[in-house]
């Protein structure tokens, strides 16, 4: 029951509890049940806004965010769809938000493919789609997507944006109709963090150093407060220290390999990755990414940014990623596709990463 495991009412919040007011007006029918419409039209509003005897017809629902990300999900197979979940303040990115319960942030619709594992959706789906629409049948009832994935036909995943929501629709394969529509809340626009920035080791800092020796990094003032205390250079035969996790302070994690450049045990930085702030534990990282990427740019802004096409990337109806050989670095970028933002960017020095980044799944680029 939720009242079980989600104190109607009440969420705890970074170690607060806050009161939320529920909406006790609507009574659900077990015909209602089996229609997404009720979540649908709650997009934005608190998940303990909804009448918890819903959740009976759920699986095994579970009302408690994963430990690293924000992002809560409950399905109903029997009836073909789930829902997403949230705090409202990683969602809107606005830390004046943090005290508000989680909120309904989209919902998923599935034709019945068996890899989902949720049988067909019988309702009415909204917008006048159907799970037996072409490409061109969508496009012609919500005009062109804002996204597609790949980034030449035939595409698998599109993205509509409406004024106050977003449409994704994953293409079943074989020109076999819509797999899963899926239905969100826009986000709004980020607003200014109350947080003390934290603008280092940005993009300069990081080229400035890779495949330099640990200790020259520790030297770095733009490395302060990074806690390389514990970090020695390994002894003969000992494998390289791999990681330092610096997200709670400064948003990023910085990798160390064996020099490639002598065969005496020789610590140095190989990469780094930041991390939007609120996944994986992440204060969040405000300074200077490569290429002027910003944690809030679409994947279409990345694109345009970078001014060349990845060389391989995946996606799927949740998040995806691309990945550039640039002559500087190797330049991995992690998307939502939900939320249309960057969540992770990865950089590594050349020749200190797996050449199977740049080999599977390659993309085919547009001429």
């Amino acid at each position: 029951m939720l009242a079980d495991r989600y104190p109607i009412g009440r969420r705890a919040v970074r170690g607060r509890i806050v009161k939320s007011r529920i909406n006790s007006e609507y009574k659900m029918t077990s015909s209602a049940a089996t229609h997404a419409n009720l979540f649908l039209s709650h997009l934005g509003l608190p998940l303990a806004s909804i009448d918890q005897s819903v959740f009976r017809y759920a699986d095994a629902p579970d009302f408690e965010m994963p430990e690293h990300s924000p992002i809560g999900g409950i399905f109903f197979k029997e009836q073909g769809f789930s829902i997403t979940f949230c705090p409202p303040d990683f969602y809107h990115a606005n830390d004046l938000l943090i005290t508000q319960p989680p909120i309904i942030t989209n919902v998923q619709l599935y034709a019945g493919e068996s890899y989902y594992g949720h049988n067909r959706y019988e309702g009415e789906l909204p917008f006048g789609i159907s799970f037996s629409d072409m490409r061109d049948d969508v496009i012609g009832k919500l005009g062109p997507g804002v996204w597609q994935f790949p980034l030449v036909a035939p595409f698998r995943l599109e993205r509509f944006d409406l004024p106050d929501r977003w449409i994704l629709v994953k293409y079943a394969d074989g020109n076999a109709g819509i797999s899963v529509i899926q239905v969100g809340l826009k986000p709004k626009k980020a607003k200014a963090t109350v947080l003390p920035r934290i603008v280092q080791p940005d993009i300069h800092a990081l080229q400035a150093r890779l495949t330099h020796r640990w200790d020259t990094v520790r030297a770095d003032d733009r490395f302060t407060g990074i806690d390389l205390s514990g970090f020695s250079a390994p002894a003969a035969g000992e494998d390289c220290p791999h990681e330092i996790d610096a997200l709670a302070t400064h948003g990023v994690e910085l990798y160390f390999r064996q020099s490639n450049a002598t065969s005496t045990p020789e610590a140095v930085l190989s990469g780094a990755r930041y991390i939007r702030k609120g996944l994986y534990w992440s204060s969040g990282f405000d300074g200077e990414l490569p290429k002027g990427i910003c944690f809030d740019d679409t994947p279409e802004r990345v694109l345009q940014k970078v001014g060349v096409y990845p060389v391989t990337g995946k996606a799927n109806t949740l998040s995806g990623y691309y990945v550039w050989n640039l002559p500087e670095f190797l330049l991995h970028v992690g998307f939502s596709v939900m939320e249309q933002r960057v969540n992770r960017v990865y950089i590594a020095a050349h020749s200190y990463y797996s050449q199977s980044l740049l080999d599977s799944p390659l993309l085919e680029q547009p001429t």
